[in-house]
């Protein structure tokens, strides 16, 4: 008689194999329930790869927990509850990674990438007329549009804010005036 068959018909020389970590204990148990799990795991994630590797996790898991284990029955109980819940997180998963890939998607389309030139353009001609401006506008300005604050600038630039002030607006009213409405101009 096998191994197999003694645990077969012996559950207390299974549970005591498997609790000493012997190999053939959760060989015996794979060979029994791998293709059922296997099945159970497929029809939640309608994936076969995904359902093995949920099946291979399911057993180690019960492998590194098997002092645990109590009888054959219970160690069925944690490989299908392992299963399932490793299948729903594949599946949670699956559904963060359409989301991205949709994103992605939106973000590629036509709509998208005209709105990025045209910005692209604009900033482009921003820089471009930030450029005619006295040299200490220009580096203020350019500053300001890192993110930099006016406290930061000035210690920077060795500035006081009052100067930064200024300087911000100066270049304001003239990218204002080349660009067409400012606060103050009239509507067309």
């Amino acid at each position: 008689m096998d191994k197999n068959e003694q645990f077969q018909r012996d559950e207390a020389l299974w549970l005591r194999a498997f609790v000493a970590g012997k190999g053939e204990a959760i060989s015996f148990l794979f060979d029994a329930h791998a293709r059922s799990l296997w099945f159970y795991c497929q029809a939640i994630l309608g994936d076969e790869a995904l359902a093995e590797d949920a099946v291979q996790e399911a057993f180690v898991r019960l492998w590194e927990r098997r002092g645990e284990v109590r009888d054959l029955p219970a160690a069925r109980a944690f490989l299908y509850r392992v299963g399932r819940n490793l299948s729903l997180d594949a599946l949670k998963h699956q559904i963060v990674q359409r989301k991205h890939q949709s994103a992605i998607g939106r973000e590629l389309s036509e709509d998208f990438l005209e709105a990025k030139l045209v910005e692209e353009e604009l900033l482009g001609q921003l820089y471009r007329a930030a450029e005619q401006l006295p040299a200490e506008c220009v580096r203020v300005f350019k500053l300001s549009l890192a993110g930099l604050g006016n406290r930061q600038i000035a210690d920077q630039l060795s500035l006081s804010i009052h100067t930064v002030k200024t300087q911000k607006q100066r270049a304001l009213v003239a990218l204002r005036g080349r660009f067409g409405r400012g606060k103050n101009a009239p509507a067309e």
